[in-house]
């Protein structure tokens, strides 16, 4: 099976996360570039509640820059996706494996800088669970390296 993403629980909560989430990301090169609402869409379109949910497209612009010049349609895996979300009175945020979805494009060169992206998207997210954040909580964090 494809292990294609990295999940933390963090005691922190989802208000909290997605006002320091930008700042964690800017921190390590990265920058939102979206910020769609889950919950807020579906229920304007569909009417039916869910709960709280969050979807932000970030990029470490410098390293999309590189890519697109070495290959133009590596566009359509620069922009990364991480998700936010409430489960068991805890928060989850999870990133899809930039080396995973990278690797399709077979460039080298590209697959180096998805590794580097990939490494700093998760040092953003451990760091959501260090003590400087940990206010609300005093609970553990879990890691999940990986979900297959």
């Amino acid at each position: 099976m494809t292990r294609y993403g990295l999940f933390q629980e963090v005691p922190i909560s989802f208000d909290t996360v997605l006002k320091k989430l930008p700042l964690e990301l800017r921190r390590k090169g990265f920058e939102v570039l979206s910020n769609i609402r889950i919950d807020s869409e579906l229920q304007k379109y569909l009417g039916v509640d869910f709960k709280r949910y969050a979807i932000l497209g970030v990029c470490n612009l410098a390293l999309a820059f590189k890519s697109l010049n070495r290959q133009e349609d590596s566009g359509l895996v620069v922009l990364c996706n991480l998700i936010i979300y409430e489960k068991d009175n805890v928060t989850v945020i999870g990133i899809l494996k930039p080396t995973q979805f990278m690797s399709m494009i077979q460039n080298e060169l590209i697959n180096q800088d998805a590794a580097i992206i990939e490494r700093k998207l998760s040092e953003v997210i451990d760091s959501l669970g260090k003590k400087r954040f940990q206010k609300e909580s005093p609970c553990s964090v879990s890691f999940q390296r990986a979900v297959a």
